[in-house]
């Protein structure tokens, strides 16, 4: 099934577009309120008091866009779950579920996550970091906010991740017990982020 998805998602868009809109509306109708409630005070859910998360909102796309294309091409070695320019940013924020967060270090946007949710009560995740703020943990609080996020609305926590992504890996570990569900082609495993027991 994870395969078919992947496969739909990067090689028949139209089919994929229909997909993530079926599934937007349905998520909507019946976890859309519980969304709203968990995340409205999402900056409370970080034990970072230096860090301030926050929902990504209409008027702070452009500078999410600006964040992007100021990475160096090798960040998106292991990072593409979506276009990058402004109207892709845009209709992506328009998807009732798709939860966009932005992590800001003294008023600049240090790193970016989302939680892209499906109506079966799976939800994936994935993250990036500047260069210039890595090595401060930042990855690994998003990996604990977006956890906290899915614990709180009752989803399964999941991602495709590379076996050469090592600070990906490494970070998730400190966070997530992970479990490998699936080897992928191109060296990919998927893998289920587990509450650490």
């Amino acid at each position: 099934m994870v395969k078919l998805l992947l496969y739909i998602k990067h090689h028949l868009t139209f089919i994929w577009s229909i997909v993530e809109w079926c599934n937007s509306m349905l998520f909507y109708v019946l976890y859309g309120k519980r969304l709203k409630n968990t995340v409205k005070n999402i900056g409370t859910l970080s034990n970072r008091p230096d860090l301030v998360f926050r929902s990504i909102e209409a008027n702070d796309l452009k500078g999410l866009e600006t964040f992007f294309s100021e990475q160096p091409k090798e960040a998106f070695k292991f990072f593409n779950p979506h276009g990058f320019d402004l109207e892709s940013l845009r209709k992506i924020n328009r998807n009732k579920a798709f939860l966009m967060i932005g992590c800001y270090k003294d008023n600049v946007l240090a790193g970016y996550c989302f939680l892209r949710f499906f109506a079966n009560k799976q939800a994936f995740r994935g993250k990036i970091v500047d260069p210039r703020f890595q090595g401060q943990g930042i990855a690994k609080e998003m990996g604990r906010l977006t956890t906290e996020i899915c614990r709180k609305m009752e989803f399964r926590l999941f991602a495709t991740i590379s076996k050469d992504n090592v600070k990906s890996i490494a970070s998730s570990k400190a966070v997530n017990d992970v479990k490998i569900v699936k080897e992928l082609p191109d060296g990919y495993y998927y893998v289920e982020y587990l509450n650490k027991k």
